[in-house]
């Protein structure tokens, strides 16, 4: 339910018979804002401002205590149980003087962070344009959202991820008494809850060019960004000023003169605007989304949102000035909620308009209208009603009389707040904006398809899989579902249709149904045998008369295979300039020969997509990865001695954060972001290990410069790779422990990406698995070596068995042949003398028993020497 809930926000209303999808939610990370480790080599000195006044009420025995305005309830993960307290405390004054009646939920994880961050916090999402909403075509961060919507738009899922510095050495005490060298948590978590409740804005630096500004990456700015105003009263957002991007929104980004101004913003600071932390060199995830450090210091009542907390410093109050945005935010105001009436193809019922009105300061109870039209509110002029209020609640309705015609209906609804301020939802309406500033739906024939949401991730299965499991389908239709199925084929050949089962269905609070189906191939034992190709495409029907039908994918079909295992190999050596088709699956990679490379190697897609499969956690599904392979189908049989793989690679992908390593606790770090890793399966591939750490652009400094060359606004690297680039990797298979000598085991090279920045991908070439060293130190043995005159054979060189002939020619008859048989590391493995040879030499050299690799002869007759070297794999 949790899970079906929140990504069905995704799903909107379907206008005049055109299948589509209005994206007024966005689920998944959001701007980031970090606070950095207090500078401790700076003096010591404490400072500490008290908590509100309504919290402290209700320590005090002669005051009227308030019951907390919110509830906020937190899940924490490896928080130690000495942190927990001071967490606490600060959601308790967080609570004392935010408004909501709808829980506020935080996920607080403690986590290492590297050692200039003490912690960070982002809201797991934000709304548009839904009932109560006081600016149109304007983010919300879905805790404030749903404080104005009075609605739990995403079920039990975070309003609020935070995440805090298991490095550090922190203050645990509430009493504000904090040490020297050591950094208030309260203070902390105050702060960071602040930005998790909307303090932040989307105004940054363009990544594709340093010299430009930008306010979000399609145009729709923050609730926070509208406040925002240059030092000369312009706002950041109007257009004909500051074109987005810009030059101008650059300079004020960096400008040290940006401000934030509201009506309660004035009223609550001596009718001054609230100064913002906008530093000459522009600092990610900080600069904009704070408050000025110089201008509010600490110990003075609006320090806490400033960007950086000193030694010595407690602040557990979020000051006048960030209460006053809040206010003026939506944390406090008035809202007309409303479930929008959907289509119907059913002319014979009245129309019922029912809403509830909420207002924190009150509202004018008989002020409530409904305004409609038959037609276009933004053309024709509406009919205006009163609607009647059921008893003394805040419910109001209206009905509309059923009507044999089929109708297209647009309505919104106004009424007035205490200080007799009109309010409307739509935000805004009536507007001129079509489709953003009013409602409509449709009485009468249906002919909209349903819209389905959905994520093909099924790439390859094992042959003893009888069922397989379907990722969940997301279906929206104006009116209802009638069916969903699966029409699928094996090697092109149509097998049985099988049926989708609802599993659960929600309305929302914009008044959109969305349903979710589950399913599974169920395969016949014996079926599969390895190597099919599946094929499957989804088919959905609505209720309406015309049975109106939707395909996913809209053309064509879905793909996966079923896993192929070849016979086991002691070795594999390819430079993918030939191989058999049925050596590799590949998923996302392909043998290819880019423009500048002198030959094939195994490439993944340039540039590589974006992770969209899978959920990194259950808490928060739109922070999503994908996996992108090529496996080798031969199985290797793992030596005790050679348990190598040699290749050489170009790795461009996206390098996590300065600091982070990949994996702790064997979890590999949510910000090491993008990586490559080979792996080994010794179970036919149900598991995986891998055999070395992860690693990224960072491993090596060319291929970080490249990465970082050219970035878009989006932060996706441009640079192609190149052949130069190529460099060597050794990889041990049995040093994790987790393999040894004797498995059986399965290899991938594997590539994932998350849902953030990509870049040109992954190259491999001259893959060596348990052959000869190619990088074997050479091995320099002092003597003379026989003369040309003298002929010398050995053959087969390199051995795939382990035996070589050697042939030799002498000039004149020797009397005593020696012949001394060195490994690499210089152990001699064997020597044998012969004797009363004459001129004609034959012996078989026998190395089956050794492991493969490289070994040196040394052929001694009389004063000369032969060198020769060995190559063996079997």
């Amino acid at each position: 339910m949790k899970k079906f809930l929140l990504l069905a926000l995704w799903l909107l209303t379907i206008n005049d018979g055109l299948s589509q999808q209005k994206l007024d939610f966005r689920i998944g990370k959001t701007r980031e804002i970090v606070c950095p480790a207090p500078d401790f080599s700076s003096p010591y000195v404490h400072s500490y401002v008290a908590p509100p006044e309504l919290f402290l009420q209700k320590f005090n025995k002669h005051a009227r205590t308030e019951a907390d305005k919110s509830q906020f309830i937190v899940t924490y993960i490896n928080f130690p149980e000495n942190a927990k307290a001071a967490f606490q405390r600060a959601v308790d004054i967080w609570q004392s003087i935010i408004i909501s009646d709808v829980p506020i939920r935080i996920t607080a994880s403690w986590e290492s962070l590297g050692s200039s961050v003490l912690g960070s916090a982002y809201s797991a999402s934000v709304y548009r344009d839904y009932a109560g909403a006081q600016y149109p075509l304007t983010w919300y961060p879905i805790a404030l959202a749903e404080k104005i919507a009075h609605t739990n738009l995403n079920s039990d899922n975070p309003d609020i991820f935070a995440r805090f510095n298991s490095d550090f050495t922190w203050y645990y005490g509430i009493d504000g008494n904090t040490p020297t060298n050591r950094a208030d948590l309260v203070s902390v978590v105050l702060h960071e809850i602040g930005h998790g409740l909307g303090f932040y804005g989307t105004l940054r630096q363009a990544t594709s060019d340093a010299t430009l500004g930008v306010i979000t990456d399609g145009g729709i700015p923050m609730i926070y960004d509208i406040f925002a105003e240059s030092t000369a009263g312009q706002r950041l957002l109007n257009t004909n000023v500051f074109k987005n991007p810009s030059v101008e929104l650059k300079t004020q980004l960096t400008g040290g003169n940006l401000y934030l101004n509201s009506p309660t913003i004035l009223a609550n600071n001596d009718s001054l605007r609230a100064k913002v932390y906008a530093p000459s060199t522009y600092q990610e995830s900080s600069s904009y989304s704070h408050l000025d450090e110089s201008s509010y210091r600490r110990g003075t009542i609006n320090a806490l949102m400033t960007p950086q907390i000193a030694n010595g410093e407690v602040t557990h109050n979020p000051g006048p000035i960030t209460l006053a945005l809040f206010n003026d935010m939506g944390w406090v105001g008035s809202s007309i909620i409303h479930k929008k009436i959907k289509d119907s193809e059913d002319n014979t019922k009245a129309i019922s308009f029912n809403t509830k009105v909420y207002g924190d300061l009150g509202f004018d109870s008989t002020s409530v209208k409904l305004f409609y039209t038959l037609g276009d509110i933004t053309k024709d002029k509406p009919i205006q009603v009163s609607m009647s209020r059921i008893g003394n609640s805040n419910e109001y309705t209206y009905v509309l009389p059923a009507s044999t015609s089929d109708r297209n209906i647009s309505y919104y609804f106004s009424a007035v707040d205490s200080k007799k301020k009109t309010f409307s939802t739509p935000a805004q309406a009536p507007g001129t904006l079509e489709n953003i500033t009013y409602y409509k739906f449709k009485i009468g024939a249906d002919t909209t398809k349903p819209v389905l949401d959905y994520t093909h991730n099924l790439s390859l299965i094992r042959s003893s899989e009888l069922e397989v499991s379907l990722p969940e389908l997301l279906a929206y239709d104006n009116i209802d579902i009638d069916t969903a199925y699966v029409e699928y084929l094996i090697d092109g050949k149509a097998q049985s249709a099988f049926a989708l089962k609802r599993t659960n269905q929600a309305e929302l609070a914009s008044g959109a149904m969305a349903y979710a189906f589950s399913g599974k191939f169920t395969f016949a034992s014996g079926l599969l045998k390895g190597g099919e190709n599946i094929q499957y495409r989804i088919v959905v029907k609505d209720k309406s008369k015309a049975k109106n039908t939707a395909y996913s994918p809209s053309n064509g079909y879905y793909e996966f295979r079923v896993q192929k295992i070849l016979t086991p190999v002691n070795s594999y050596i390819t430079n993918f300039d030939n191989i058999p088709t049925d050596d590799f699956y590949t998923k996302g990679f392909g043998v290819a020969q880019p423009t500048g490379f002198t030959s094939k190697a195994m490439h993944s897609d340039h540039p590589y997509k974006d992770g969209t499969e899978f959920a990194f956690t259950e808490t928060d599904p739109e922070d999503k990865y994908s996996n992108f392979t090529f496996n080798l189908q031969k199985p290797i049989i793992l030596r005790s001695d050679t348990a190598k793989i040699y290749f050489d690679e170009i790795v461009l992908v996206e390098p996590g954060d300065n600091g982070v390593s990949f994996a702790t606790g064997g979890v590999p770090n949510r910000n090491f972001f993008d990586y490559v890793i080979v792996e080994g399966s010794k179970d036919g591939g149900i598991t995986w290990k891998w055999f070395q750490d992860g690693w990224d652009s960072n491993t090596n400094s060319t291929w970080k410069a490249a990465w970082n060359a050219s970035v878009d606004s989006k932060g996706n690297s441009l640079t192609n790779g190149s052949q130069a680039m190529f460099k060597a990797r050794e990889i041990d298979m049995l040093k994790s422990g987790d393999f040894k000598a004797g498995d059986q085991v399965l290899i991938r090279f594997r590539l994932l990406a998350d849902v953030g920045a990509n870049g040109w991908g992954w190259a491999v070439d001259n893959l060596n698995i348990q052959g000869p060293n190619p990088n074997a130190p050479k091995v320099i043995v002092l003597g003379f070596e026989f003369d040309e005159t003298q002929l010398v054979n050995i053959s087969p060189n390199p051995s795939t068995n382990g035996q070589f002939l050697l042939k030799a020619t002498f000039e004149k008859p020797a009397n005593q042949v020696k012949l001394d048989i060195i490994d690499i590391t210089g152990k001699e493995i064997a020597n044998n003398q012969y004797e009363g040879i004459g001129t004609q030499f034959s012996q078989v050299i026998d190395l089956s028993k050794q492991a493969s690799g490289t070994y040196i002869l040394r052929m001694v007759v009389g004063d000369k020497v032969l060198v020769k070297k060995l190559i063996t794999y079997h």
